[in-house]
């Protein structure tokens, strides 16, 4: 099977998870979309990528046709980037697959265009809307989890019980459920992966200790035991994947996708507080104040080395050492 990859190089979630692909599906042939003069992020990573081509801005047709030659199967993460990739990938006889992202799920709003010929969805948040939309136009859908790397991200056992919490950058409507943490915990840890957003907690929450500039991600999961993380509507989640791999327990909210996998006594009660549409309609929740502290005190009288074991072996179900074959039988199974 030849394997094109669509992939990011910007520090961001997508990019992150194109990277892994990379390193585990080692496709034939790699394209880099650099759209930073459109999204703004603007440092590009050419280098996790050895040989690839790159596009600057959204490929026109003409590079789509350029893209897919010498492709059997063409992989890409929530979006085709050119809405007329799928109809020339099946003029071409090259199946699609898309890693697709609930949030951005707009093919029933633009039912002209074609749709992947596989779908895989990385947690169940929306599967089963996703599921009866896609086979209603022969699409396949596959739920498999987004893999963690175990070899990225070292395992140590925990004996205390510092809370942390990833803000990570501004997101919409507070996705990370920051000042919900905050609130339950002002002195708490938090780290930040832009400056302005540390300034704005350090501004309101004098006593917290603030962190920003991780160039190692593992580096993160040192600052911490627990990781709370109320967040406040689904999908994937990449510190959750790697604050297990590390080790730590993790407090969220008890909505999905949080509680296909995790313990239920790890969960906090959430309230629907909004919703949004950024092409799909979402429900955006609010954790508790109330139970989200009390959930971090029975996280401190709790024995934490068996938590933290119990942290690892979820790791390890969700891990590429797992679930690497799945993915692999899903795009073999396109051909």
């Amino acid at each position: 099977m030849r394997l094109t990859l669509i992939a990011r190089a910007d520090k961001t979630g997508l990019g992150y998870q194109t990277k892994a692909y990379y390193k585990h599906l080692k496709p034939n042939k790699t394209i880099i979309i650099d759209i930073s003069d459109i999204n703004g992020n603007g440092e590009q990573h050419y280098e996790w990528y050895p040989n690839a081509q790159v596009y600057r801005g959204i490929p026109n047709d003409q590079d789509v046709y350029d893209i897919l030659r010498d492709t059997d199967v063409l992989l890409t993460a929530e979006t085709p980037y050119n809405m007329h990739l799928y109809s020339i990938a099946r003029d071409m006889g090259v199946k699609t697959v898309c890693v697709e992202n609930p949030e951005f799920y707009d093919h029933i709003s633009y039912p002209e265009y074609e749709m992947p010929h596989l779908i895989i969805l990385p947690s169940v948040w929306q599967q089963t809307e996703i599921e009866n939309h896609a086979r209603s136009r022969n699409t396949q859908v596959v739920q498999i989890h987004h893999p963690v790397d175990l070899n990225d991200f070292k395992y140590e056992n925990r004996t205390t019980s510092r809370m942390l919490h990833i803000a990570g950058k501004q997101a919409s409507h507070d996705r990370n459920g920051t000042w919900d943490y905050m609130f339950a915990n002002p002195n708490g840890t938090v780290i930040c992966q832009d400056e302005e957003l540390a300034m704005h907690i350090r501004q309101k929450f004098r006593h917290a200790d603030v962190f920003s500039g991780f160039a190692d991600a593992s580096e993160m999961y040192k600052m911490g035991d627990i990781l709370v993380l109320p967040r406040k509507y689904g999908g994937n989640c990449l510190p959750l994947n790697e604050a297990l791999a590390s080790g730590m327990p993790v407090i969220m909210t008890n909505i999905e996708p949080n509680n296909s996998f995790l313990p239920a006594e790890w969960l906090v009660d959430a309230e629907v507080e909004d919703y949004f549409t950024p092409r799909t309609q979402v429900t955006i929740y609010k954790a508790n104040h109330e139970r989200l502290v009390e959930k971090m005190e029975w996280f401190r009288n709790q024995d934490m080395s068996k938590l933290s074991e119990q942290a690892y072996e979820i790791a390890k179900s969700i891990s590429w050492q797992t679930l690497l074959p799945k993915y692999q039988s899903a795009l073999e199974s396109i051909l």
